[in-house]
C-alpha cells in the first residue's frame, strides 16, 4: 500500500463519517429528538448485546481451551505410560494386558441388565 492509497482511503473514511453526520442533522430535523433518542437506546442496547455475546464466547473459548490442554496433557500422561509398559518383556506385557482386559467390565451388554 502506498502513500497516496492511504491518503485515497482516509480520503474515502472522511466522506463516509461526513455522509453520516449529515444524515443524523437531517433525521434530527426531520423527525425530532424523541426517534433520534430511541435510535440511540436501540443502538447502546445492541451495542452491549454484542458485547456481551463476545464476552461469553471469548469465555467459553478459554474453557474449550483448557479442556483441550487437560485431554492433550491427559493424553501424554497416556503415552508415557504406555511408552513404560511397552519396554516390559513381550511375555510380561502380554500378561500385563490380560489382567487389564479380565479386570474391565463389560460394557456391550450394559443394556441387556437393565
Amino acid at each position: 500500500m502506498t502513500d497516496l492509497d492511504t491518503i485515497l482511503a482516509a480520503g474515502q473514511a472522511v466522506a463516509a463519517v461526513h455522509g453520516a453526520v449529515d444524515q443524523l442533522i437531517n433525521a434530527a430535523l426531520f423527525y425530532g429528538p424523541g426517534v433520534l433518542a430511541l435510535t440511540a437506546t436501540v443502538a447502546a442496547f445492541r451495542a452491549c448485546a454484542w458485547a456481551a455475546d463476545r464476552y461469553h464466547q471469548l469465555a467459553q473459548d478459554r474453557a474449550d481451551r483448557r479442556a483441550y490442554t487437560a485431554r492433550a496433557f491427559r493424553l501424554c500422561r497416556v503415552a508415557d505410560n504406555t511408552d513404560a509398559v511397552m519396554a516390559n518383556p513381550t511375555d510380561d506385557l502380554n500378561r500385563y494386558l490380560d489382567n487389564k482386559l479380565a479386570a474391565t467390565p463389560d460394557l456391550a451388554n450394559e443394556g441387556e441388565e437393565r
